[in-house]
């Protein structure tokens, strides 16, 4: 196994065989079960950040934790008044709203992780070819919160409550099937106060028994995918079901016959 420097993480693994991988996450002992996380980022130098602290942060002031939960009750503000907290007919709940929002492109604290490896590491693999990616995991034994549960309070109750500035770990949840992506990609939302931590805007323990982060170096990026599009069919199509998935993957910037498999 090899090992090189980030900038963001120090010292991390650089797997060349997907055995590597696997053999990674299963690397642990005593009771701890072998459940993580996951979120593939196209380049390894890119901080954690969320889009929604990348949003405000592009405006050029500082990015506090009351400035974003102004933003962010605004956002579900403004999207109520365009219908936007409905789902066949069924009132979302304020967190419902963001996840929708999200995965239709709107920038929120959410951050986009999976429950599955495969889908993460198809993230890390996916764009910028000629940058190493991360795949990066952390572990359920350090994250609050739960999956498969409703959560039905108020972004208030929610979020502005006092103790979440206090966590030193981040909080996840589970959205329930508000629209095809969800489901297809496993999705898990993690969240947490502002951090200004170099390494990105998400607060997590930096200790090593907490996360695991590796390099996908760019030669590995196409070997992976080919083997998670041809194998598991972990691809742009299966990951986006939904009408804007497909015209994405029908654009200008793909052939007539690169989504078919042989």
């Amino acid at each position: 196994m090899e090992y090189i420097d980030s900038e963001l993480f120090g010292e991390i693994a650089s797997p060349n065989k997907f055995s590597d991988i696997l053999q990674l996450t299963s690397d642990h002992s005593g009771d701890r079960r072998n459940v993580y996380m996951w979120r593939g980022q196209a380049n390894m130098d890119w901080p954690m950040h969320s889009a929604a602290y990348r949003r405000l942060k592009s405006e050029g002031a500082h990015v506090t934790e009351l400035r974003m939960r102004l933003y962010e009750r605004r956002l579900i503000r403004l999207a109520a008044h365009q219908g936007y907290d409905y789902e066949n007919g069924r009132k979302l709940s304020d967190l419902e709203v963001l996840a929708k929002l999200q995965h239709h492109g709107a920038a929120t604290r959410l951050m986009d992780f999976s429950r599955n490896l495969l889908v993460a590491l198809w993230f890390a693999c996916k764009s910028e070819p000629n940058n190493t990616g991360l795949l990066f995991g952390i572990h359920t034994d350090n994250i609050g919160g739960y999956e498969g549960e409703l959560e039905t309070g108020t972004y208030d109750e929610i979020i502005c409550q006092e103790e979440l500035k206090e966590y030193s770990y981040p909080q996840t949840w589970q959205p329930p099937v508000v629209t095809k992506r969800i489901a297809s990609q496993s999705a898990q939302f993690v969240y947490s106060a502002i951090s200004n931590d170099p390494a990105g805007s998400l607060t997590f323990n930096k200790d090593d028994s907490t996360y695991l982060a590796m390099a996908i170096n760019p030669s590995f990026k196409k070997e992976l995918i080919e083997l998670l599009e041809g194998t598991f069919d972990i691809r742009q199509l299966t990951l986006f079901p939904d009408i804007d998935g497909f015209c994405f993957a029908h654009n200008e910037r793909f052939g007539a016959f690169d989504n078919d498999r042989w």
